[in-house]
C-alpha cells in the first residue's frame, strides 16, 4: 500500500491512535481492491470476513423484502469504515453493499482486526466511539423517517447537501436518492415539483437553492437530526 494511502487509512478516527507498527500490521494483512461500478460487495445473510475501508469512490448499502424489492439504508462517501459491528462480532450482514461509481476499498481480515481491538485500548476505545457514531446516526435517519413528510425529509436532504452553497449536484441517481429518503421514484418526483414553491429549482441533476429562508421554513431541519457531531470520543471519568 502506498504512504498516501496509510494517511488516508489513519484519517479514519478508529486508526487514529494506533502506533505505524500496528497499522501497518493491520494493513499488511489485508488487500486493496478496485471495484467497478455497481458491484455486489456482499449479501445481506452472509458472514463478515472482512472490516471494508472505502478510501475512493462511493457504496451504498441496502436490503431487500422477500420479493426482492430493494430500500437504501445509507449512503457512505470517503474516508470510512463500514460493517464495523459485523466484523466484530462475527454476526452475519444485515445489509448488502454495492458500488455507486468506481471505488477503491481496503479490505481488513476480521479475525486480525478483532485480536488487535481486544489487545490494545489504543483502538478499542475509538471503535467504541465509533459504533456509538453509528448508532446515532441510524436513531437521526429513524427520526428523519417518522417525524417528517417525504416533502420535507427532501428538502432538509437538499439543505444538508448543499451546506452554505446555494447550488448543488447529486452525487447519486434520483433512483437511489429515492430510496435512501423511502421514496417511491414518483413520490420523489412529486417532491421535487412541491419544493418548486418553496424556494428550490431543480434542473436534472442540479439542485438550485433559490430562496433559502423559504426552503428552511417549509422543511423545517433540525439540530438533534440534520447537524453533523463530527467524530465521537469516549468520555473517561
Amino acid at each position: 500500500m502506498k504512504p498516501d494511502d496509510l494517511i488516508l487509512v489513519r484519517n479514519i478516527p478508529i486508526f487514529a491512535k494506533v502506533t505505524e507498527d500496528q497499522l501497518s500490521g493491520l494493513v499488511a494483512g489485508g488487500s486493496l481492491q478496485r471495484y467497478p461500478r455497481g458491484t455486489l460487495l456482499f449479501n445481506e445473510g452472509e458472514q463478515a470476513d472482512f472490516l471494508m475501508v472505502l478510501l475512493e469512490g462511493g457504496v451504498e448499502l441496502f436490503a431487500r423484502d422477500q420479493d426482492g424489492n430493494e430500500a437504501v439504508v445509507d449512503i457512505l462517501f470517503p474516508v470510512d469504515s463500514f460493517i464495523l459491528a459485523a466484523a466484530l462480532t462475527g454476526a452475519p450482514y444485515l445489509m448488502s453493499a454495492r458500488t455507486l461509481v468506481p471505488s477503491r476499498i481496503l479490505l481488513l481480515e476480521t479475525g486480525a482486526f478483532r485480536r488487535a481491538v481486544a489487545a490494545d485500548p489504543d483502538l478499542s476505545t475509538p471503535v467504541m466511539a465509533e459504533l456509538a457514531q453509528h448508532f446515532r446516526r441510524l436513531v437521526r435517519q429513524i427520526k428523519d423517517l417518522k417525524l417528517r413528510t417525504g416533502v420535507q425529509r427532501l428538502g432538509c436532504y437538499v439543505l444538508a447537501l448543499a451546506g452554505e452553497a446555494d447550488e448543488v449536484t447529486l452525487p447519486f441517481d434520483k433512483r437511489t436518492l429515492a430510496s435512501r429518503l423511502g421514496m417511491t421514484a414518483e413520490n420523489l418526483s412529486r417532491a421535487f415539483s412541491a419544493l418548486r414553491d418553496h424556494g428550490l429549482a431543480v434542473q436534472g441533476g442540479r439542485l438550485i437553492i433559490q430562496d433559502r429562508d423559504r426552503l428552511v421554513a417549509f422543511s423545517r431541519p433540525a439540530p438533534l437530526i440534520d447537524a453533523d457531531e463530527g467524530p465521537l470520543s469516549i468520555i473517561a471519568e
